[in-house]
């Protein structure tokens, strides 16, 4: 287009200046002639020739003018319209001070880094031709542009990158092709800080190249330290409420730039070029207008052979040499204009806009970021140069056109327009390095970003829904195409007589007798069921993985699917409270009940299985059995004494795991100083005579009755088969003198007291046969949801039960060896805080647990509940439970930590993260050593899903109601049955 321009305006002044020749030409010379000419000229002739000439050329002029002004509304209407399809990214880097990072580290100075930004703006200089539509409304709209921002908002300089839509993807993969470990977050306009706040005062100006735009400003080549700091020092000058931004809108120049800077870097060579200063806002036009002119002037006037000087040329050079002698600032100061001439050029608009409380704090902050970029002041090129008083004294004009332009990410409106290199747009924005940019005000990402590994696996078996077809809106259509009223829930509203109802509120009536019951009577207005896949956050669900969250890198979008046959080496939670890790077990358990498999979920709070069994689909209802202590009415027993094996091989075996399993709990629960070995001796050896009546059985609230009542210990032992236990009573026990078993009496009732007195507790492990058997669970894939709410029923006594359900799990599991490997189905237990219920059990669990099929998911909020970090062993020589931890654990996840378990976790995570990395991630990301193919992955970030999809809080209702029933027992009878073994009788 301006070629275009150029060329018109070229052809009228050609015309002019032939016009006016041939009239030179043709004029008359004699005296007759000159006569003649008077006699014509009185008539119209010569004059009036010129008349007409001079107003064709006017005509024209105006006509172009016309043009030219009209073209210019034409393209800034299209700029103002198309704002709406611009794209706002926020760039923000990792501070990048890891292991890997310090060793990758070489000595490369801060120009190296800054040449990165370079390549990036030589790729954006082609954004105008990235395809043929492109360039042509880039020929007609001149629309190419790029606006880069650093925006100063609460305390913080943010990086921006500003384009169009149709520009974005070459945009992002040229940032994250050059920093790889960028984050490039797409906002929306209105996540955008506020520039002018309410109650607050704008400051505007604009700032632009001083002299011609072939001297370029001093570049970072020139540089001992980053330039990137003025602005930053500057910045960190203002109110932490301030609000403020320097603005660069670029747009790629063609190659007639790059040919008119090259002929200029030979004038400048030569001496020949005499600088001068810009025209200012209106400089362009009035130079396209003059260009043809100047021409003549030049190729007419001008006598080629003389220099600026007056025609000295070198000493001892002949013919008229024209090079001239240069010191070596300026002969450096040359290099700079060739350098600058042979690089991609760019038209830029630079504002800088301050908001404050008050417009004298405004006017000193603009003020100051404006005298921000003398660094780049060359004394023998250029400097960055603004107005400051005329823009001060028409404020009220310049300040909302700047603002408007801000907007709009405009180039030239009410300013003027310079042109930079690449080198020389680089060395003024680019994006920070920790190295060399440690100003603390500066944003960096809190966390890094790694890839997802490369052999991540993808499930085949999809997981499927039988749903009614539905409107965006929930509603359920009809087999007619009508639409049927749905609760909050999506369920089928219906009126007090359970007869269907439309939307228009139309009753539509249903069947009350026969095999299609409920149904409506209308054929028509039966629902229409659809097969479709189910879905998560918008990704698809699968029988042979669950979805575990995803991961973005290089704005690249990948589900993380973790493969059910790799989940059997145990899944390691770390995280803060409130981080998402209690969501985190929700999600995944969710998707096994979903998939029809078996699983356990211990929670100590409560919120987590109420969450789970919200989203209970239909055909899983009578699989449900939901484990509350809070039930008061209805009790469910668990008797850590009930042996469930039928083999009598198996039960000897189980019998002793039960005796050792009740015998750590307790350990556990009071410690060793406490539960010393020699109540830990009787104690096991009371279970294990218990455990031999195997017609009436016992529990843990009788264990104290064997050393406190006679006729009752006597009628136990006479029942044992065990010659060991027997030798135990019969010798050890009997030759005990009467005040030490006097002293037991006390620490009995002193430590199993407060649960043979708590009604709840006592209904619940006092009972001798279970509420169901976790053998049956496991083997028949039920679910199993133990609520231990503390708030409802007290820490110990939620401790207790969850240690007991940990261990009866783990015998159940154990008790598969009698079953081919081949028919063992997977069953998952989660454990939220299961430090709570860590016993030599789970490192039992984690060892050993993984060929009967059973997976643990545990979760905690810091490694020092598990064990310190000198807590090398565990009792008896074996491994503490921290050590069995992370030596079994096949994935390991940790979501926000404190500084001491990110010291520990850097090891696991070595070399890719930092502590700080660890530390800072964010709320409801998490980092991940994923299990696959048995080898762990190196570590990558993943954020997890929110989606209440699928969620049913009617049926939930139902399914609580259902559970306490089939496997509860009422209250009075429990009692009975309780009063009546202990010998209680009422009056």
């Amino acid at each position: 287009m301006r070629q275009i321009f150029r060329i018109i305006l070229g052809i009228i002044f050609y015309t002019f200046f032939t016009t006016v020749s041939y009239a030179i030409q043709t004029a008359p010379t004699t005296l007759a002639d000159q006569k003649t000419a008077q006699v014509a000229t009185s008539s119209g002739g010569i004059g009036g020739f010129f008349s007409q000439v001079f107003g064709f050329l006017w005509g024209v002029i105006l006509f172009v003018v016309f043009v030219y002004i009209t073209l210019k509304i034409v393209r800034l209407t299209y700029e103002v319209i198309r704002a709406n399809n611009l794209v706002y990214m926020r760039v923000t880097l990792p501070r990048a001070d890891s292991k890997l990072d310090k060793e990758q580290d070489t000595k490369k100075d801060f120009k190296e880094k800054i040449g990165i930004m370079t390549l990036f703006y030589k790729s954006v200089h082609m954004i105008g031709q990235i395809s043929a539509m492109n360039t042509i409304k880039n020929f007609i709209f001149d629309h190419a542009k790029v606006s880069l921002e650093m925006m100063y908002d609460h305390g913080q300089v943010y990086f921006y990158v500003v384009a169009y839509r149709e520009h974005m993807t070459l945009i992002r993969q040229q940032i994250t092709s050059n920093y790889p470990d960028a984050e490039i977050k797409i906002l929306d306009k209105t996540e955008l800080p506020t520039l002018k706040p309410k109650g607050y005062v704008l400051e505007a100006a604009s700032i632009g190249k001083q002299t011609d735009d072939v001297f370029p400003i001093k570049t970072y080549k020139y540089f001992e330290d980053d330039p990137l700091s003025s602005y930053t020092n500057n910045f960190g000058s203002l109110k932490k409420t301030d609000v403020a931004t320097i603005q660069w809108v670029i747009k790629p120049l063609g190659a007639s730039w790059n040919r008119r800077a090259k002929e200029a870097a030979r004038l400048v060579a030569k001496g020949e070029y005499r600088k001068g200063l810009k025209f200012g806002v209106f400089g362009g036009f009035f130079k396209k207008l003059l260009a043809p002119f100047a021409w003549f002037v030049y190729r007419f006037v001008k006598n080629e052979s003389a220099s600026l000087d007056g025609g000295k040329t070198h000493p001892g050079a002949s013919g008229g040499d024209a090079y001239k002698i240069f010191n070596q600032a300026e002969t450096e100061a040359q290099k700079m204009v060739g350098e600058s001439a042979g690089q991609p050029g760019f038209e830029t608009s630079i504002r800088i806009l301050v908001s404050s409380d008050t417009r004298a704090s405004a006017h000193e902050g603009l003020h100051s970021l404006v005298a921000a970029n003398s660094v780049f002041t060359d004394e023998y090129n250029n400097q960055l140069d603004n107005p400051q008083m005329m823009e001060d004294v028409f404020r009220f004009i310049f300040t909302p056109i700047r603002y408007f332009a801000y907007q709009f990410r405009l180039i030239g409106i009410g300013q003027d327009i310079s042109r930079f290199s690449t080198d020389e747009l680089a060395t003024m924005y680019h994006f920070p390095d920790i190295k060399y940019n440690k100003s603390p005000i500066i944003a960096w990402l809190d966390y890094k970003m790694l890839p997802p590994p490369s052999n991540l696996k993808f499930p085949k078996e999809p997981m499927m829904l039988q749903d009614y077809k539905r409107d965006e809106k929930g509603n359920i259509i009809t087999k007619d195409g009508s639409k049927l009223q749905v609760d909050k829930n999506k369920n089928l509203l219906r009126d007090p007589q359970k007869n269907l109802l439309l939307l228009d509120g139309t009753i539509v009536p249903v069947n009350r007798e026969g095999p299609n019951i409920g149904a409506p009577v209308d054929p028509g207005k039966i629902p229409e069921k659809i097969v479709s896949h189910r879905h998560l956050a918008g990704f698809p669900l699968y029988k042979d993985g669950i979805l575990m969250g995803w991961n973005e890198y290089r704005n690249k979008k990948t589900p993380i699917y973790f493969a059910t046959k790799d989940r059997g080496r145990h899944h390691y939670i770390i995280g803060k409270s409130g981080g998402g890790k209690s969501v985190f077990i929700g999600y995944l358990a969710r998707q096994d009940l979903w998939n029809g498999d078996g699983l356990c979920v211990i929670d100590p709070h409560g919120d987590l299985v109420e969450d789970i069994v919200s989203f209970t689909p239909h055909e899983r209802a009578r699989d449900m059995i939901i484990f509350d202590p809070a039930d008061f009415e209805r009790p469910m027993g668990v008797n850590m004494l009930d042996i469930i094996a039928t083999d009598p091989n198996l039960r000897a075996i189980e019998k002793d795991r039960a005796a050792l399993d009740a015998t750590s709990i307790f350990i556990k629960m009071y410690g060793d100083e406490i539960f010393g070995p020699r109540i830990q001796h009787y104690f096991r050896n009371g279970c294990l005579t218990l455990m031999d009546d195997e017609e009436e059985g016992g529990t843990l609230i009788d264990v104290p009755r064997l050393f406190t009542d006679e006729a009752f210990m006597k009628y136990k032992t006479s029942k044992i088969k065990n010659v060991m236990v027997k030798s135990f009573w019969d010798h050890e026990y009997a030759q005990t003198g009467d005040r030490e078993k006097q002293e037991m009496i006390p620490f009995f009732s002193a430590k199993f007291g407060p649960f043979i007195t708590n009604t709840t507790m006592r209904n619940i492990i006092g009972q001798t046969k279970s509420a169901f058997n976790l053998r049956e669970v496991m083997d028949n894939q039920k679910v199993l949801m133990v609520n231990l709410s503390k708030g409802k029923i007290g820490d110990l006594n939620a401790q207790l039960l969850g240690l007991i359900m940990v261990s009866k799990i783990n015998m159940a599991a154990m008790s598969r060896a009698d079953m081919p490997e081949d028919q063992r189905k997977n069953f998952f237990l989660y454990v939220d805080e299961f430090q709570n219920f860590a016993t030599d059990t789970f490192g039992e669990i984690l060892s050993e647990a993984r060929k009967y099929r059973l997976a643990l998911i545990m979760a905690h909020q810091f490694i020092a509940q598990i064990g310190g970090s000198g807590d090398k062993q565990g009792k008896g020589g074996k491994p503490s439970i921290k050590d069995a931890v992370f030596g079994n654990a096949g994935t390991i996840m940790s979501f926000k930590v404190g500084a001491e378990d990110a010291e520990y976790l850097e090891k696991e995570y070595a070399p890719l993260l930092s502590q700080q990395d660890i530390i800072g991630i964010a709320n409801f990301t998490t980092y991940v050593k994923l299990n696959i193919d048995n080898a762990t992955t190196r570590p990558f970030d993943m954020k997890t899903i929110w989606d209440n999809t699928y969620k049913n809080e009617e049926v939930s209702k139902i399914i609580k109601e259902y559970s306490r029933k089939t496997y509860g027992r009422k209250k009075e009878y429990v009692d009975m049955e309780l009063e009546a073994r202990m010998g209680i009788i009422r009056e």
